[in-house]
């Protein structure tokens, strides 16, 4: 896996929940990660052999995603929990 994407998958989980950084992973970065796996997907289902090393980049691209889609969700103020 290409050390870019490891340095996303490293700025996601250290993410400082800033808007923007968190606006820039939700639009550019989590979309980017999981084309990537996709595409990993699609040449994997295509190879006649096995490729595990595809398959486990896939799967942390895939991971990794979903973590951070799970970790740039709005979290809701004080206020907003007691509004009911």
């Amino acid at each position: 896996m290409p050390k870019f994407i490891l340095d996303y998958i490293w700025l996601c989980r250290n993410c400082s929940l800033d808007l923007r950084t968190i606006g820039n992973m939700r639009s550019i970065v989590i979309p980017a990660l999981q084309e990537r796996a996709a595409g990993l997907r699609q040449a994997i289902d295509l190879a006649s052999d096995s490729c595990a090393e595809l398959e486990h980049d896939a799967e942390v691209l895939e991971s990794a995603a979903r973590a951070g889609l799970q970790r740039c969700e709005p979290q809701p103020t004080q206020q907003e929990l007691f509004a009911a």
